[in-house]
């Protein structure tokens, strides 16, 4: 079931186009990413979403409700939206339990009570409650904020690069703690995120923008294997891409023959592999030059950069076209090869065809 749903919105500031013509549901109890450059348009998609921002042209409804029919909206305050900022935006001079509770009713009976509950549900000690913002770390800020959201029961979740702040391992312990609070909760949610690693692993449905349009959305797998162009495909991760020559059910490039579901499709084309696909196994000098043909491919390291768990090996393949500049691939540190090795690639899988 549907639950948010954009239609053809658009939204210019002068003569830059922000968001052109972007149409995306969501369904109900998800949790969408959306993803691009800077610049891509996906904070403005955010705020016309929350209704800070009125779109030029285009609606949005939310649970069968119209919010916004180009620039006639409903304001932000009624559309029963939460909003979390890369900051967390709290109150620097309230506490802790009164940031929590700043959008409940203060005379309600049962306003302490709630707020104990959204600290428990976020995983926050409850010695915090009176404790000012200053005192607390970023991911305890950041906890606070999305109790503060979650106060008011919202429909809808949006999470404005909210992670982006906080270090590494930090990060990661956020975001897995925050998806599992809204999966608990049941509410639908949108993360907007420039970090691709942070959006495949959050979301169940991706969205990617670029120059403001919606360039492909789907599954987190679907955009990763089979993502729409190059660009995407180097966008959401380490990608090898390569001109091919098709043929039925094959493709053959600087990696030899490699399956492919080519269907109709033969002659020239642009593959994609990931990293992954490719496995190094190293060999004789003599085996490597003397066997190399159109299905196996061997390849000389040239350099290596020792990265700890993956580390980047560039390859000259040998036996492919002269024009075949050298490959960089990422490989696990499991035996990894030595510099000056000969390699015999093997590819698991299949390569992506782009259209």
């Amino acid at each position: 079931m549907t639950i948010l749903a954009i239609e053809r919105t658009s939204k210019r500031y002068g003569p830059v186009c922000a968001v052109d013509d972007i149409s995306l549901t969501v369904p109900s109890g998800s949790r969408t990413a959306i993803v691009g450059p800077s610049g891509s348009g996906k904070t403005t998609l955010l705020r016309i979403i929350a209704g800070f921002e009125a779109p030029d042209s285009g609606s949005i409804r939310l649970d069968g409700e119209l919010l916004a029919d180009g620039p006639s909206i409903i304001p932000a305050h009624r559309r029963g939206i939460g909003f979390v900022t890369q900051d967390g935006s709290l109150f620097p001079h309230l506490s802790v339990a009164d940031n929590i509770g700043f959008g409940l009713e203060r005379r309600s009976p049962d306003r302490h009570k709630r707020i104990l509950e959204l600290m428990d549900t976020v995983e926050l000690d409850r010695i915090m409650l009176d404790r000012r913002p200053h005192q607390l770390s970023g991911g305890q800020q950041q906890r606070v904020s999305l109790a503060r959201a979650l106060a008011r029961e919202p429909r809808l979740m949006l999470l404005d690069e909210p992670f982006s702040a906080l270090d590494t391992g930090l990060r990661e312990n956020m975001r897995k703690a925050v998806a599992a609070v809204l999966k608990k909760t049941g509410i639908t949610t949108i993360l907007v995120t420039h970090d691709q690693n942070e959006a495949l692993s959050f979301a169940d449905q991706v969205a990617v923008l670029r120059q403001g349009k919606l360039v492909q959305a789907g599954s987190p797998r679907e955009l990763y294997l089979k993502p729409v162009d190059p660009v995407t495909a180097a966008f959401l991760g380490d990608a090898i891409i390569l001109p091919a020559e098709l043929g039925d059910g094959w493709s053959q490039s600087a990696f030899g023959r490699v399956a492919a579901d080519t269907g109709d499709r033969r002659g020239a084309a642009d593959i994609m592999l990931r990293p992954e696909q490719l496995k190094l196994t190293a060999v004789a000098q003599a085996e490597a030059l003397q066997n190399s043909d159109a299905h196996t491919r061997y390849a000389k390291v040239s350099d290596i950069e020792f990265g700890g768990a993956v580390c980047n090996v560039v390859l000259s393949v040998l036996g492919a076209d002269n024009a075949c500049p050298p490959m960089q691939i990422r490989s696990s540190a499991i035996n990894l090869p030595a510099m000056g090795d000969h390699v015999r690639i093997d590819v698991t899988g299949k390569v992506h065809i782009f259209g």
